[in-house]
């Protein structure tokens, strides 16, 4: 956004980060009512608008506790045509769930997920089930105060510090900086994998935390690109992107993009990038520029999108050149510094505890 745009909005986003503090005040004064549960409850969210990477580590987390307890993710669903609680089911589509609780589903076959406006409800729902779960995963909750967290992590994006950012509309903060000392554990994500102690130390510095609370690092790794159609099946390409093509089509719909063009810029195949909104519902007009820009860039172009866009996609009826030409890149979190086992040990120790 230029300066000038920033400078006009800057008194609006004064006013937003008031109203936003006078919100959380409520909350913590208790004048605004919030729900305890009785059950180990993560909170996984953020302060930036746009994707920090929730999904990747909501999956981590997953990975770390449903081998030893049973899980459940509660979620809004952003983006779907439904509403109320909702359990997912085998029928259950993007549409009817969301994107992302529907990417969670196809990977974790077990995982119970619910969808949910009010969490509270949710919860209750959950807890009511015949089997209710053991641990529920809040995904993207840290400004939904109605339903207090055991265990909160914030997610913040390594290249969109909130130290230097503010409120909306002028900055990219769905509230101040500030609150992030309402959560337990930091985890600034997406930093490069090389990140040096020195770098590390300023930003500790910079996000000032309180003393009981702990700061993590994590990278985003892309794994092997898997063919579209069915983002649980296992069919990794074989051989190298830059071997079994001669030209990428991009295609992202997720908040920030700009690190998996980066990644497929690293390829060194000419890259044609195709973006759109987060959680972009994709029509058949969009299909058809899709099918027609493959065309245009010959024979040997492929199609790589990110595994969120994957799940949308792949519930629709798709032109046999887009079928054929397109593969998604699934994504992995990585705790850096050698300290994933400390990362872990903080999670399992609040669940044991609770």
């Amino acid at each position: 956004m230029p300066l000038s745009w920033r400078l006009l909005l800057y008194p609006v986003s004064c006013l937003y980060c008031l109203i936003t503090g006078i919100r959380n005040r409520l909350y913590r004064h208790g004048i605004f009512k919030s729900r305890h549960f009785d059950i180990p409850v993560i909170s996984i969210g953020n302060l930036t608008v746009g994707g920090t990477g929730k999904t990747p580590l909501s999956e981590y987390l997953l990975r770390l506790l449903m081998p030893h307890w049973e899980c459940a993710l509660l979620s809004r669903g952003y983006g779907r045509k439904t509403q109320g609680v909702i359990k997912a089911d085998p029928h259950s589509t993007a549409v009817t769930i969301g994107d992302e609780p529907m990417q969670m589903k196809q990977k974790f076959a077990r995982l119970t997920v619910v969808v949910a406006e009010k969490r509270v409800k949710g919860m209750e729902h959950l807890l009511a089930l015949p089997s209710p779960p053991q641990i529920v995963l809040l995904d993207d909750a840290f400004q939904h105060r109605a339903l207090t967290p055991g265990f909160s992590i914030l997610v913040m994006d390594y290249y969109r510090p909130v130290y230097r950012d503010f409120c909306l509309p002028a900055g990219n903060l769905r509230e101040s900086a500030r609150n992030a000392s309402r959560a337990h554990v930091l985890v600034v994500n997406k930093c490069p994998q090389n990140l040096s102690e020195e770098e590390r130390q300023h930003i500790i510095k910079k996000l000032n935390p309180r003393k009981d609370q702990k700061i993590f690092f994590s990278t985003i790794s892309y794994l092997p690109p898997r063919k579209l159609g069915d983002p649980s099946a296992n069919q990794p390409m074989k051989g190298k992107i830059e071997e079994a093509g001669g030209s990428i089509l991009g295609l992202a719909g997720i908040g920030n993009p700009a690190p998996f063009f980066e990644e497929l810029k690293k390829t060194g195949l000419p890259l044609t990038p195709v973006v759109y909104r987060d959680h972009h519902e994709f029509t058949t007009a969009d299909l058809q520029k899709i099918e027609q820009a493959l065309q245009k860039l010959g024979p040997g172009a492929l199609l790589l999108t990110t595994e969120k866009d994957a799940v949308r996609l792949a519930e629709m009826k798709l032109p046999p050149l887009i079928m054929e030409k397109s593969w998604y890149l699934p994504i992995q979190l990585q705790i850096l510094f050698d300290e994933q086992e400390a990362f872990n040990k903080t999670v399992t120790q609040y669940v044991r505890a609770t």
